[in-house]
């Protein structure tokens, strides 16, 4: 190979660049002009649900190519596959949350399938930071603060991505394991930051277990380094991380973080230029580059690098095998292409049951005073419930999740919805209002599937597309929800993605009182729209060549700004209740591609949205509402405008405005049933304490509405255990369970020093009795275990309550003496078990003890300690955590 092929297979293609919708070759000659001979190494960005566009260009690369090399494809896989048009399975924090490492390991094997389907060969997932501060705005993209439970699920998701490490069978994809390491403990919270641990000790022992887990067990093929710094060195050429990773025998490869190569040297500053940059990076154990620098900069510097003896020829292509190494294991060089058998759409349809029954399980209830859930429809008291809140009657699943949080739309339910599912044929009624904002600003909000018909169906709008931009040539019919985005690529049926569409049926206004809100149309660039209410021009959006689809995450002055506006692409509207509408949408849309590298191509993309929140008393109108309700169903939290990448917090509690609606709903003295959605604990005691009962339901994904109502109504008992401390206060933070002793010997003048709820703490609405916890050791002792033993927990469940549920055996190890400082407790195994009302059943926990229990010594070599290890079976890892059982529930074995 020469070296422009080298550096080919090492640079990462934005896939707009390489394909477009009118003249591919066009595209692909332009982004491959400067090694028109070379194949393309890796794409990504790219999700194409119709696999001849795949297919073809796979055969586009290796027909241009020298040497017929496959390309290997990318794709983002944090809680689902990001076409944002496959099942969306709670953040992995939420299935953290679920302590259930059998589900974890389904749900992974399902995103896995459905990425191979589309033609995703390597998954950027498991995220396998751990969230040492909340209000690190990533936090949902983790499993937790315990590097035990991360472990676990990491090495389950990771499994069941790469189907056991099977990477050639067409249902199956390499895992990237990331962000390597320690990315969750930053300096102030904030994303990218300084490490903020206790040295490298620290971190090998704790941040890196789980990458080595996965590594060892759950057949990762890539890692990605991660933004910030280790004792001063960045990430992405810390020696530190590149010589675990050699001692770990790790044989994948490795890939930058998207500019995390080009910040040596715009951001941290230790290289002076571009191509110091490069070299170091090449020289420290890098191999992949991200969306770094442009493939004429990245070629020409490496060739430099090359030449003149700062980068081997030789190093150069041992990174390249590693890479043609994964796509030879894939089966690439045997056949590149999706098979014809594989069916993207009916994946997705197979894997609904599986959306709800995880986020059916990831929910943790934290209070529940008088047994006020689940709440009862078969006796007559309950006659009105009231949902108030943001997040009642919108999707909502976090991070990674498409525009506005809110893809799929397919196979969706809102909070509203489950509840009224549960209501059907009953005398109970539900009222709804937002009452407030989901942040700081008035948002789109895109209105939903179940709020639109048309003369012959429900859940829908009547689609015309037309084959130009002025309405003449129809084309095609179809029934959709206008929440659309297409990229390049043109709606199925269609020859460009320069087109026309008209969307025409009902709007079904889903308000119970009048509100003064807005109704309008988000466009992505160079596009524009009318909206016809009742034959009335509503709202006309001119062109732009920038659109008018807010960010995910705007910045700060950007709320401060535009708090009181309309949001954009909008016009007041009156919502009255039980009001239909006529509407009619017109679109028109002139996208191309764009021959700049490293930048998407001008997006088509429309999204009929609406406000309905009142712009003149949005509080008053929800108390209101609520002040006769028999019940209050308050959903608050956090949404993709608050949490996520770029969404780091100062403090943890909820945003002002939802304050102001929380404080006037608890002044009405009814039951509150307080649920809360977000990716990161919320220290709000003041709402604790005077809940009837709380949920965490984190982000659920696709089914999270259902979930919900199912756990309201008791047709599901919640048995989620905490994956993250929640504080009491910022001020308190760090407040992970597993701290020092010295750490909390003293208490805080104003408060004490420990959490509002503990990790692993979850309540049910049953009872469960623990007795006769024994162990035994792989190697036959039943007193002490060795070097290659394995510790088995047994321990005797039975649910003693009224209802079927769900208990999590927690196994902990107290602290001990030791050479190096340990702490209070450490997880060391758990397992969730399900049991019917007065059925008994075994848990069995394993302890690989070479992996989880050696220690890093004073002269950093991994040593197994001799002597006393007592482990506790605790309901939780709080301070003043209990046993359940009737006999003793401490088990102590000697280490020989």
């Amino acid at each position: 190979m020469t070296i422009s092929e080298l550096v080919l297979q090492l640079h990462l293609m934005f896939a707009d660049n390489l394909v477009g919708p009118k003249s591919e070759k066009e595209l692909y000659d332009f982004a491959m002009r400067f090694t028109p001979d070379a194949a393309v190494g890796i794409v990504h960005d790219w999700y194409p649900l119709n696999k001849s566009y795949y297919n073809e260009l796979q055969r586009l690369n290796l027909d241009n190519a020298r040497l017929k090399i496959p390309f290997l494809h990318y794709g983002e896989c944090l809680h689902g596959v990001a076409s944002f048009n496959q099942s969306m399975f709670p953040q992995p924090v939420g299935l953290a949350a679920s302590w259930d490492t059998e589900m974890v390991r389904r749900v992974g094997r399902a995103i896995g399938t459905e990425a191979r389907g589309i033609g995703v060969h390597a998954c950027l997932a498991p995220v396998l930071d751990i969230c040492k501060d909340p209000r690190w705005g990533r936090c949902q993209e983790d499993w937790g603060e315990d590097k035990i439970l991360t472990s676990h699920m990491g090495v389950a998701f990771s499994s069941g991505l790469s189907k056991n490490g099977s990477w050639s069978d067409t249902d199956a994809v390499v895992p990237v394991m990331k962000h390597f390491a320690a990315h969750g403990s930053p300096q102030g919270g904030s994303n990218g930051a300084p490490y903020m641990g206790h040295g490298n000790r620290e971190a090998i022992e704790e941040h890196l277990l789980p990458f080595k887990s996965a590594f060892d067990l759950g057949g990762v093929g890539g890692v990605m380094m991660a933004y910030h710094e280790l004792d001063d060195v960045p990430s992405h050429v810390n020696p530190m991380l590149y010589n675990q990773l050699e001692k770990w025998g790790f044989d994948g490869f490795v890939t930058a973080d998207d500019t995390g190569m080009a910040q040596l040297y715009n951001g941290h500053r230790v290289a002076s230029s571009p191509t110091d940059a490069i070299g170091q990076w090449f020289n420290a154990g890098g191999m992949a580059q991200y969306y770094d620098y442009p493939l004429e900069v990245f070629l020409n510097a490496t060739v430099s690098l090359v030449v003149n003896g700062t980068v081997s020829e030789s190093l150069l292509r041992s990174k390249v095998r590693r890479i043609l190494g994964v796509k030879y294991d894939l089966g690439l060089f045997d056949d590149p292409y999706i098979p014809d058998k594989i069916d993207p759409y009916q994946l997705t349809i197979d894997h609904v049951p599986l959306t709800l029954e995880a986020a059916q399980k990831s929910i943790v209830l934290l209070e529940n005073r008088n047994n006020t859930l689940p709440l009862s429809l078969s006796q007559q008291t309950l006659k009105k419930i009231a949902l108030i809140g943001p997040f009642g009657d919108i999707l909502n699943y976090g991070d990674y999740s498409g525009q506005y949080g809110a893809y799929p739309v397919a196979n969706s339910s809102t909070i509203r919805q489950g509840i009224l599912n549960h209501l059907s044929g009953t005398m109970t009624t539900l009222v709804t209002s937002m009452g407030a904002n989901t942040w700081l600003y008035n948002a789109h909000y895109p209105i939903l599937g179940y709020h639109l018909s048309t003369n012959d169906s429900s859940g829908s709008l009547l689609a015309t597309y037309y084959a130009d931009t002025n309405f003449t040539q129809p084309l095609v019919q179809r029934l959709e929800v206008p929440t659309m985005t297409w990229g390049l690529y043109p709606p199925p049926g269609l020859p460009s993605n320069n087109f026309s569409v008209i969307w025409e049926g009902q709007l079904h206004v889903p308000v119970d009182d009048t509100v003064s809100g807005w109704l309008g149309v988000a466009l992505g660039p160079n596009t524009t729209a009318k909206l016809y209410i009742d034959d009335t021009l509503h709202v006309e959006v001119p062109f732009t060549k920038e659109g008018n689809i807010l960010s995910n995450i705007p910045d700060r002055a950007y709320s401060l700004q535009n708090s009181t506006l309309p949001p954009p692409g909008s016009k007041e509207f009156k919502f009255e209740k039980a009001k239909t509408h006529k509407i009619r949408l017109e679109y028109q849309t002139w996208n191309l591609y764009q021959k700049i590298e490293n930048l998407g191509s001008l997006n088509s993309q429309v999204y009929l949205f609406g406000n309905l929140v009142d712009r003149h008393a949005a509080v008053e109108k929800s108390a209101s509402l609520a002040k006769d309700a028999d019940v209050i169903v308050l959903a608050v939290g956090g949404a993709w405008n608050s949490d996520g990448e770029s969404g780091d917090r100062a403090t943890l509690g909820l945003s002002a405005n939802q304050t102001q609606l929380a404080d006037a709903i608890f002044a009405l003295g009814k039951p509150v049933v307080l649920v809360l959605q977000g990716g990161r604990p919320f220290a709000i005691p003041e709402y604790y304490s005077r809940a009837a009962a709380v949920l965490n339901t984190y982000f659920l994904g696709q089914a999270g509405g259902q979930a919900i109502a199912d756990v309201i109504f008791g047709t599901v008992n919640p048995g989620g255990r905490v994956p993250i401390s929640v504080p009491k206060d910022e001020g308190q933070l760090p407040v992970y369970y597993n701290y020092k002793a010295t750490a909390r010997k003293k208490w805080y003048v104003d408060i004490d020093p420990f959490p509002q709820y503990p990790f692993g703490y979850g309540l049910s609405y049953t009872t469960f009795n623990v007795s006769n916890l024994h162990a035994s050791t792989t190697l036959g002792g039943t007193t002490n275990f060795t070097l290659g033993d394995t510790i088995i927990f047994e321990a005797s469940i039975k649910n003693t309550g009224p209802k079927e549920g769900s208990y999590v055996a927690q196994i902990y190890l107290l602290q001990r003496v030791s050479q190096v400082v340990q702490p209070v407790k450490q997880l060391v195994a758990f397992q969730r078990i399900y049991l019917d009302a007065g059925e008994s059943g075994t848990v069995r926990m394993e302890l690989e003890v070479d992996r989880y229990l050696k220690i890093l010594n004073r002269g950093y070599e991994w040593e197994l300690e001799k002597g006393r290890y007592v482990f506790a079976m605790l309901e939780h890892g709080g301070w003043d955590a209990t046993w359940n059982g009737n006999a003793g529930g401490n088990v102590t074995l000697e280490c020989v």
